[in-house]
């Protein structure tokens, strides 16, 4: 009886655990795109559990031991809206193929930038918008610097070619040039510590080609503690990583100008959890302006791969960049009408949107080096040549017990040229003369052009122009950059994350400008002066007496920087979640400066033992001298927010953030103890904002203010600096009716305002009520193969200075962009840039300059006018 009861015990025991058993069911499937190309690394999880997978090389996941009940399968992954499904568990395995659509605009869409933990833009407290391949190449950017105009509450002057933009975000001032408060990155590292460093801007190490997926911008919020110097927001520009296989070639030309370009990238899951990407482009032409030569020459190259585990991955990339391109500066205009209503036009001759100050007759700048003290030439043809060489590295990995790991590591060798030519003052031929003349002590020697027969000097419209030559040496601009973080999920609610960022940052820059005369005249054809017997080949100078010499210049400094971070994201309930986050910045400075010229007497430049009329005063720094910098500081940084989700397609957040800029080396004044007069300038900033699901789209709305505590800082021979605070609006819709049309568009309203000092209650300098931007886009014929579309970009008034006395005019440009299908893959593109030729004047010097007749001369800049290019694309 004993034995009979033993065997019915362990039969019992024996059901229970097939019963237990047969109740771990497992869900598994496929994912791909809508295209049916397989997806390597997508994130499927059980929500509400910490059970996951990653789906392999050939798309395929599975998720085991899920007991029975009903659930939320959700898959993610960059670049594509997130998918959803409810599933049930009933003692079977169940089979779920998932379909990821491509959408940059979806609120499901997961965002790496800015956030304390990557999380769906519906979930996130934060003001982000995201622009795909798509989105990018209707833009028609020649630049970076217009592709940014494209995103809310940027204002970036984007007139004066490809990189040394100037920005500005949400009121938040330009300052004294470039980015101060706001950081461009590649790939979540920046491409340089320092936003507004003078000729070693960000932008300048950055160029739009077909190796970019997408675009993530953070305006305000959390990029007070998730990057150094970028309190204002970061644009993140994320490479494509052969995920699917695919890729495309396109050469260019131009219709109206003279350019030709070889754009090509190509990537592909390589099996075994492996995939890569590269791609680049190689181009060759004059630019949208007449310079007289070829100035746009040169190319980029990029190229990472990936390793995919279960749990994580790894990814090294490398980045070689070396391209020359035509910087334009202010020059010269007729300025017409009153200071309040003012319309900036061309000059006989002049053309402001096609012309410039280069010419076949400038090619070479000479001075003496800032490093040395000895004689330096440079090639006027260079431009803007950053030489960038990069090796990066990035990973992330689940751990056991709900711990998780990721870094990013990149060393870059950053070097090369930036060198254009400025107008300094314009006036009549006389006027000029006579100044040029007593800056650089000349004495009554003939002026006479300085080429052929050298007969006297007499322009058809009587004008000239002094030349200052912005001739900098990017001698070592090399950087190191670190971001390593470790994040614990607490319970179902709370997560910490913890990190370490760390940069090293050398700044050797060099300063060796130079004075020439020129006529005013464009087509890329303006005759150079010469004093008869004191100048030499147009240059009456080998420094800037007109400026007082200011611009003998070196600077050689290490920036250190580390900055331990911490950061909590806890669900308070299922509808409303908290993040906030705290840095610690912690920042040495060493070196080097020397801001002027250590001695201005003779010195026999062409060695031939005759002190001659330029000889006589000759700005130099010898490699000795200079101010030793010796400096630390630090700050702490903080952001907090709320993010309350009414249902699945709509939300309101708000947040506070306080944070600081750190200065670049050559934007400050140093004691002679070697400490800084300003370290670092403040900023605090309020949003609040509500996202909305549409029917056929989304809407995004934001209300903001900001206070700024700025610091005197230095900008070229002068210093700006002045507190300012700023209130405003964005709004950002995407809309798509149909599967043809769709319209993506934003308006930001900004009243900003300048706090204290002489010019308190005055609008800042450059700053617009209102930034718009408007982009529909059309698809037809069979499969859609054909298509057009148009953006629209747009500003109303500002004012040239901060005393608000001369207004710069509002504008709209239109690009326009129509592609044909010819066969599958192939399809030919016309792309307009500034279809009406708009004046859109983005910066003047000064409030105007003398008189010419009836109106004004005035050195402005205004964007580029029309420019049209053909290209035969295949994407395969």
């Amino acid at each position: 009886m004993k034995s009979i009861k033993n065997k019915w015990s362990l039969l019992l025991l024996f059901t229970m655990i097939t019963v237990m058993v047969s109740a771990q069911s497992s869900v598994s499937g496929s994912v791909k795109d809508t295209e049916g190309m397989p997806l390597l690394g997508v994130n499927v999880i059980i929500e509400g559990t910490t059970k996951g997978a990653v789906s392999d090389f050939d798309g395929n996941y599975v998720i085991t031991n899920i007991e029975n009940g009903t659930y939320t399968l959700v898959a993610s992954y960059l670049g594509f809206a997130t998918f959803k499904k409810e599933v049930t568990i009933d003692g079977a395995d169940v089979t779920v193929d998932v379909i990821m659509a491509e959408d940059s605009e979806s609120l499901d869409q997961v965002v790496i930038t800015g956030v304390v933990n990557p999380k769906s833009k519906l979930e996130s407290s934060v003001s982000v918008s995201t622009m795909d391949a798509k989105l990018i190449e209707q833009a028609a950017p020649r630049s970076a610097g217009e592709l940014f105009r494209n995103i809310p509450g940027i204002r970036a002057e984007s007139s004066g070619g490809e990189g040394n933009a100037n920005f500005n975000v949400r009121g938040v001032p330009v300052s004294s040039g470039g980015s101060r408060y706001f950081q461009i990155q590649e790939d979540g590292l920046p491409l340089n510590l320092f936003g507004d460093t003078s000729f070693g801007n960000s932008d300048n190490f950055l160029r739009i080609d077909s190796n970019i997926g997408r675009v993530e911008a953070i305006r305000g919020g959390s990029a007070s503690t998730q990057t150094s110097n970028g309190p204002a927001g970061i644009i993140n520009m994320i490479s494509k990583t052969g995920t699917t296989e695919g890729g495309s070639i396109a050469t260019t030309f131009g219709l109206d100008y003279q350019t030709s370009r070889l754009d090509f990238e190509y990537g592909m899951p390589l099996g075994n959890g492996l995939s890569y990407h590269l791609g680049g482009f190689m181009r060759n032409g004059e630019g949208p302006r007449e310079i007289g030569y070829q100035g746009n020459k040169g190319g980029q190259f990029k190229a990472n791969i990936t390793k995919r585990f279960d749990s994580g991955y790894v990814r090294v990339y490398a980045k070689f960049l070396n391209d020359k391109s035509v910087m334009y500066l202010p020059m010269p205009m007729l300025l017409e009408g009153g200071n309040d209503d003012p319309t900036f036009s061309n000059l006989p001759g002049f053309d402001i949107t096609s012309d410039s100050a280069h010419s076949a007759y400038l090619q070479q700048s000479a001075g003496t080096s800032p490093f040395t003290g000895e004689n330096h030439t440079n090639d006027v043809r260079n431009g803007n040549n950053p030489i960038s060489k990069s090796l990066g590295a990035e990973f992330s990995f689940g751990l056991p017990n709900d711990w998780k790991l990721s870094g990013k590591a990149r060393y870059s060798s950053n070097s090369g040229q930036w060198v254009a030519p400025f107008t300094a003052a314009v006036g009549t031929v006389a006027e000029i003369e006579a100044m040029a003349r007593d800056a650089a002590g000349a004495g009554a020697e003939p002026l006479v052009y300085a080429d052929g027969a050298r007969e006297a000097f007499n322009p058809s419209n009587d004008l000239a122009q002094i030349i200052h030559m912005f001739d900098v040496t990017v001698e070592d601009l090399s950087n190191f950059f670190s971001d390593v973080k470790v994040s614990k999920k607490l319970g179902d609610n709370v997560g910490v994350t913890a990190g370490l960022f760390t940069a090293t940052q050398n700044t050797k820059i060099g300063w060796q400008w130079s004075s020439f005369l020129s006529e005013v005249k464009g087509g890329g054809e303006a005759r150079l002066a010469d004093f008869d017997g004191f100048s030499r080949n147009g240059q009456f100078s080998y420094g800037t007496p007109v400026w007082g010499n200011c611009c003998q210049r070196k600077y050689n400094t290490v920036h250190t920087v580390n900055s331990p971070y911490v950061g909590v994201d806890a669900d308070i309930t299922d509808k409303l979640n908290f993040d906030g986050s705290v840095r610690f910045e912690n920042v040495k400075v060493n070196g080097n400066i020397a801001a002027g010229p250590t001695s201005q007497d003779e010195y026999d430049y062409n060695g031939d033992g005759i002190i001659q009329g330029i000889e006589q005063v000759v700005p130099i720094i010898s490699g000795a001298d200079g101010q030793i910098i010796n400096d630390d500081y630090n700050f702490v940084s903080y952001s907090a927010g709320l993010n309350y989700k009414i249902n699945d397609g709509s939300a309101v957040f708000a947040r506070y953030s306080s944070g600081a800029s750190g200065r670049a080396a050559d934007r400050n004044s140093y004691g002679t103890d070697g400490k800084a007069d300003v370290q670092f300038d403040e900023l605090s900033q309020f949003e609040a904002g509500y996202k909305k699901r549409l029917k056929n789209g989304v809407l995004n709305l934001t209300g903001f203010m900001s206070k700024t505590e700025e610091g005197l800082s230095n900008e070229l021979n002068r210093e700006v600096g002045n507190p300012f605070k700023a209130i405003g609006i964005e709004a950002e819709t995407a809309l798509a009716f149909g599967n043809n049309f769709s319209v993506n568009g934003s308006l930001t309203w900004t009243k900003a305002e300048i706090d204290g000092g002489d010019n308190k209650g005055n609008t800042p300098r450059r700053q617009a009520d209102f930034v718009y931007n408007l982009a529909p886009s059309y698809n037809f014929g069979n499969n859609s193969k054909h298509s057009v579309g148009l953006s629209v970009l747009g500003t109303s008034k500002s004012y040239a200075q901060d005393d608000n006395d001369l207004v710069m005019p509002g504008y709209a440009y239109f690009n326009l962009i129509g592609r044909a299908g010819l066969t599958e893959g192939l399809s030919l593109v016309l792309s307009v840039n500034n279809l009406f030729d708009t004046v859109g004047i983005t910066e003047v010097e000064g409030n105007g300059d003398g008189a010419y007749g009836n109106n004004r001369l005035v050195r402005a800049r205004s964007i580029s006018g029309r420019s049209s290019t053909l290209s035969l694309q295949y994407k395969f």
